[in-house]
C-alpha cells in the first residue's frame, strides 16, 4: 500500500500544483504515525531472566552472584533484567540443574557434583587428590579443559557462565585426625562422591554412600559412622565439628558452584549482553578464589577456637594416595570415552 502511495506521489510530483504538497504532507504524517505505533514494540519490552538460586545469602559465593547480577541490569538497563529468587524458592541444589536443562528456570546455581550423574564429564575437573589447591583446581576451567565442559553441558541444553570456587574437602573425624594412609583402615566414612567413595574402599576405609549430607550430623552423633567429608567452610557453619571435633586438612577435591543458564534462551540474547555476562562472570570466578583462600584460613582459626583440633596430613602420605588413585581415575577416563581421557590427561599433569 505504501508503495503504491508513493507511485502515485512520483507521478505528481510531475504536476506543478497545491495537489503534489497536499499528497507529500499526508505521506509524512501518516508514516509518522505508523512508525510511532509499531516502534515501541519493535524496542518494547526489556528481556528478563529467572534465577534460581539456594544457600545462605551471607556466603561469599551469593555476594559474588550479587555482584555480578548487579553489574549486568546496571549495564543494560532497560534492555535486560535478571531477577534472582534465593534460598531455594523455586528449585534446590538436588533438582536445579534437570529444571534448568528443561527450560523451567532461564538461570541457575548448581552445585557442580550434584550434576555430575547428568553430566559425568564433570568428574574430570573435580578428580579427588589431583589439585593441591583452589588456584590449582581453578585452571581445570580454562582453555582446551573448559571447552571439554562446555561441549558436555551444551549436549545437555546447558551453558556455562561462570564457576564460583570454594575451599577443599577435609576429613571431619570423631575418632581421631589422620596422619597415614594406615588410619583411614576401617573408618566408617560418608561420603556421597562415587569416585571418592572408590578411593576410600581402594585404601582400606569403609565408606557408606547411603546417608545423605543433610542427616549426617546426626549420623555421626548417634556413632552410625565416625567421619564425614566437607570443606572447613561448610565444616563450621553445618556445625559438622561438633560431632566430628578431629578436623584432617587433606584436600580431597575441589567442588565448584556454577551459574548456569539454558542454552535455548543464552542463544535469544544479543551478542553483546552474552559477551559482557561472560566477561564480568569471570572476574567474579578470580573475585571467588581469592575469597575461598581467605574463608578457608579464617574459618580453620574459628574451628580451632570452637574446640575443634585441625592438623595437616602429610604431603609425603598424601602423595602416595594420589598415586594410589590413578587407577580410578583411568577407569573413569576409559568408561567415559575420548573427551574424558583428553580431560583426565589435561588436568592430571597441570
Amino acid at each position: 500500500m505504501v508503495f503504491s502511495f508513493a507511485q502515485r506521489i512520483c507521478v505528481l510530483c510531475l504536476r506543478r500544483d497545491n495537489t503534489v504538497l497536499l499528497y507529500i504532507r499526508y505521506f509524512f504524517i501518516t508514516f509518522i504515525i505508523i512508525a510511532s505505533y509499531y516502534s515501541p514494540k519493535v524496542i518494547a519490552e526489556p528481556i528478563t531472566l529467572t534465577l534460581a538460586s539456594w544457600g545462605s545469602g551471607k556466603h561469599y559465593v551469593s555476594g559474588v552472584r550479587t555482584l555480578w547480577i548487579s553489574q549486568i541490569n546496571k549495564r543494560f538497563k532497560g534492555r535486560l533484567n535478571i531477577v534472582e529468587y534465593p534460598s531455594g524458592q523455586l528449585y534446590g541444589p538436588k533438582e536445579m540443574h534437570i529444571a534448568v536443562a528443561k527450560g523451567l528456570v532461564d538461570v541457575g546455581v548448581i552445585l557442580q557434583p550434584r550434576m555430575m550423574a547428568l553430566i559425568p564429564m564433570l568428574q574430570g575437573v573435580y578428580l579427588p587428590f589431583v589439585y593441591d589447591d583452589v588456584t590449582h583446581a581453578a585452571q581445570a576451567y580454562e582453555g582446551e579443559s573448559l571447552g571439554i565442559i562446555n561441549k558436555a553441558l551444551a549436549e545437555k541444553h546447558m551453558k556455562l557462565i561462570y564457576t564460583s570456587f570454594v575451599d577443599g574437602v577435609q576429613m571431619f573425624s570423631a575418632k581421631k585426625n589422620l596422619q597415614t594412609i594406615n588410619d583411614f583402615t576401617d573408618l566408617r566414612v560418608l561420603s556421597t562422591s562415587p569416585m571418592l567413595t572408590k578411593i576410600l574402599a581402594r585404601i582400606g576405609a569403609s565408606p557408606d554412600t547411603s546417608i545423605p549430607q543433610t542427616e549426617q550430623y546426626m549420623a555421626l552423633k548417634r556413632g552410625v559412622a565416625d567421619a564425614s567429608l566437607n570443606s572447613t567452610v561448610s565444616g563450621y557453619f553445618q556445625k559438622t565439628f561438633e560431632v566430628s571435633p578431629y578436623v584432617t586438612k587433606i584436600n580431597m577435591s575441589y567442588p565448584t558452584i556454577m551459574v548456569v543458564m539454558n542454552l535455548e534462551k543464552w542463544e535469544e540474547l544479543p551478542t553483546e549482553i552474552q559477551d559482557f555476562m561472560l566477561s564480568t562472570g569471570q572476574q567474579q570466578s578470580e573475585r571467588s578464589i581469592k575469597l575461598a583462600i581467605a574463608w578457608e584460613r579464617k574459618f580453620t582459626s574459628v574451628l580451632k577456637k570452637s574446640g575443634a583440633i585441625v592438623t595437616e596430613f602429610p604431603e609425603q602420605q598424601r602423595k602416595k594416595l594420589k598415586k594410589m588413585s590413578q587407577v580410578i581415575w583411568k577407569e573413569w577416563a576409559n568408561t567415559y570415552g575420548d573427551d574424558a581421557k583428553r580431560l583426565l590427561e589435561l588436568n592430571i599433569h597441570r
